[in-house]
């Protein structure tokens, strides 16, 4: 027979000294387990469907305002023109639909393939800097012709999609977007 298990005991104050160090633990392991799904078996999670998918870009290409009937032209011709070279599966694993299968209200950084695809088909439906234009002059008078020409000098036309590029994948740093909103704000007061 096996005697009664023994078990080291240690001083009290040990113990105590030990309690911040085993709560620090368990906040660390909390923080890094609460970013899982531990539901492995939710049933809360609902397929992309390509009419919802379309009408979520459209609302995040127009924006909160009330949009014109040009900007909404705009928005289905991107929002066709992305759902033709992007597939669901791809927009949900970038992020840009949830697990309940709705565009997101703020677009996630991309990867470089799916923002090449998502600028690939802005510019395939707006002339950027017409769209440029129409913002900078939301917050107030803008002369279009002038902010457009000012534009046009600070970033050569065939640069902006690579800036657009590097802004949708978190490198806004890089020399191209730097000067693609170097130049937007430089032009919306000059």
């Amino acid at each position: 027979m096996i005697g009664p298990v023994r078990t080291a005991r240690r001083p009290a104050a040990a113990r105590a000294s030990a309690l911040p160090r085993l709560a620090a633990l368990a906040g660390v392991a909390t923080l890094v387990l609460g970013g899982c799904d531990a539901d492995l078996h939710q049933t809360d999670d609902h397929p992309a469907q390509p009419d919802v998918v379309r009408a979520g870009l459209v609302d995040l290409y127009a924006g909160d305002e009330v949009a014109s009937a040009d900007v909404l032209a705009e928005a289905g011709c991107f929002a066709d023109a992305l759902l033709d070279v992007v597939s669901l599966d791809d927009l949900v694993a970038a992020e840009v639909v949830d697990d309940k299968g709705q565009v997101v209200e703020t677009l996630p950084v991309l990867d470089v393939d799916v923002a090449g695809a998502w600028v690939e088909a802005y510019t395939g439906c707006v002339d950027y800097r017409v769209a440029a234009a129409r913002g900078a002059g939301r917050a107030g008078d803008l002369d279009a012709a002038a902010f457009l020409r000012c534009f046009d000098a600070a970033v050569p036309p065939d640069d902006v999609p690579a800036a657009l590029v590097d802004t949708l994948t978190g490198r806004s740093d890089s020399a191209a977007a730097a000067a693609l909103l170097g130049a937007q704000e430089r032009c919306t007061t000059a």
